[in-house]
């Protein structure tokens, strides 16, 4: 029992970090507020695809 309760403190200090939530937060919206304002035009545009014609079936006469 006593390891279980050491295992459990040591995992408690791990996820404890020095920065603040609020400045993670903070951080998060800035990135998303960059990735917004890029232009869509900043991807390559795509290569239209030919249409496919099915095969024309004749009748053979013979």
């Amino acid at each position: 029992m006593d390891t279980l309760h050491s295992v459990l403190r040591s995992f408690g200090a791990e996820t404890k970090s020095s920065r603040d939530h609020l400045t993670v937060f903070r951080e998060f919206l800035a990135h998303l507020d960059r990735v917004q304002r890029k232009p869509p035009a900043a991807r390559a545009p795509r290569a239209k695809s030919q249409t496919r014609r099915k095969p024309v079936k004749r009748n053979r006469k013979g």
